[in-house]
């Protein structure tokens, strides 16, 4: 039997926006292994954080100045929109995403906006309402998309919320609520290989969860994390009553995120599978990556 010869990737032209943060690092890493990458920074310095950057192309600019991303995204292919912040209001990053929106459609571009399954919860933080109104803003947009929901994104040097649960504070380790909601994180490189499908891919107009296929109680994320890392600290549960009576005197989040951090992830990852071909690790084969 023949075997089968695989067909060559053509070489894609793709502008990241967004590219020196947590994700884009790795998008930009993984994608400039086949495709020529613009990376759309907001100060030159920003190149230094790139271990590649001989391999990249630059163009400095602002998502709150259109015409410097319409500059940016000449001759571009694909723009992956990575550029919104839960530090920035909602004005701010809507109209930033509108900017992105209109140089993609001045320059014909396809759009991969990465949005977060906080968009998808039943109690909306102003993260999630923020997420969610983008994601409107790009269908409605009559350009080509794809949008990634991504859930908890953890790497070799981040755990985001359970690391902080389980380094933050000596002898104990917090727990909000009963720690029997259900969650499916997701591995750095998964993520980026999701993206980098994307790019490659000639589907269009689609929505995907990405997230890992298992669905995992924070109770057995920190006791993976436990073994993983040798820690002898006593579990703490503080009841979600408890926590929202907390943020009258240190309103530090708002009810909302406390809420849904609560509520099962609710994901459906057919299509990464099925479509993209994306099989993400599970957590206790995904840390064994992690060295904090």
């Amino acid at each position: 039997m023949k075997a089968k010869i695989k067909a060559k990737v053509k070489m894609k032209k793709v502008l990241v926006i967004g590219a020196s943060g947590f994700l884009g690092k790795r998008i930009v890493k993984k994608l400039s292994e086949k495709h020529e990458v613009k990376c759309f920074i907001m100060q030159e310095e920003e190149k230094q954080v790139f271990q590649n950057k001989e391999k990249l192309k630059f163009a400095v600019g602002n998502i709150m100045d259109k015409d410097s991303l319409i500059e940016a995204s000449k001759g571009i292919e694909v723009v992956v929109h990575l550029a919104t912040s839960a530090k920035q209001n909602l004005e701010f990053n809507l109209k930033g995403s509108e900017n992105v929106i209109e140089a993609c459609k001045k320059n014909k571009c396809r759009i991969i906006f990465i949005s977060s399954m906080a968009a998808k919860r039943k109690s909306l933080d102003e993260y999630g309402k923020m997420k969610l109104k983008i994601e409107e803003r790009v269908k409605s947009s009559g350009l080509k998309y794809i949008i990634f929901r991504p859930s908890l994104v953890y790497s070799e040097d981040y755990l985001d919320l359970i690391g902080t649960s389980l380094f933050a504070i000596p002898f104990i380790i917090p727990v909000i609520g009963n720690g029997e909601y259900k969650i499916s994180p997701i591995f750095i490189e998964d993520v980026a290989e999701a993206v980098n499908k994307a790019v490659e891919t000639k589907i269009k107009n689609r929505e995907y969860d990405l997230t890992s296929k298992e669905k995992i109680s924070f109770n057995e994320i920190i006791s993976i994390g436990k073994e993983h890392f040798n820690l002898y600290k006593l579990v703490i549960h503080v009841p979600i009553v408890i926590c929202l009576l907390g943020l009258k005197v240190f309103p530090l989040i708002s009810q909302e995120a406390i809420k849904g951090i609560n509520e099962d992830t609710n994901a459906d990852t057919t299509g990464i599978v099925n479509e993209l071909n994306i099989k993400p690790i599970n957590f206790k084969e995904g840390i064994k990556n992690v060295d904090l």
